[in-house]
């Protein structure tokens, strides 16, 4: 039995709502009360906990958007019966986790000191789901006959 839309709504707004607490929280240390030795680890720790919930939300919400898309233009019949198809999210995580790993590596390398530091997760997130809707959008372009 599959997820209807709105459930897989719910679960994306409730992983959302926890993976953003979490990422508040780890930024909200001050790194220079870590001891030195362990500099390098809180820095590896404040990345996963930036870079992953944000991975994950990112994730979510783009398979929700290319579903419902996908859906409505082959169903607009049955707008109100939409069915989540999670098998296909193993490759958008896929797709997600290089885009925004890779990504908020670079923003971080790029904003070390300023107030964008903190948000290089986010930005990468952001980018990430623009950029796959461009890619997408291409390759639609790209198979139909002109």
């Amino acid at each position: 039995m599959g997820l209807r839309l709105y459930q897989a709504v719910v679960i994306l707004l409730v992983v959302g709502v926890v993976l953003t607490g979490i990422q508040a929280l780890v930024q909200t240390v001050d790194p220079s009360t870590i001891a030195t030795e362990l500099q390098g680890a809180w820095g590896l720790l404040v990345y996963v906990f930036t870079a992953g919930p944000a991975t994950i939300f990112f994730t979510f919400l783009r398979n929700i958007l290319g579903f419902s898309t996908k859906w409505l233009a082959t169903n607009p019949e049955k707008r109100g019966a939409i069915q989540y198809e999670a098998n296909l999210l193993g490759a958008t995580v896929t797709r997600y986790a290089f885009y925004i790993g890779s990504l908020t590596a670079m923003i971080q390398a790029f904003t070390v000191g300023t107030p964008a530091y903190p948000y290089a997760a986010n930005i990468a997130g952001g980018i990430s789901v623009i950029l796959d809707l461009a890619i997408g959008a291409i390759k639609d372009l790209s198979a139909k006959p002109s």
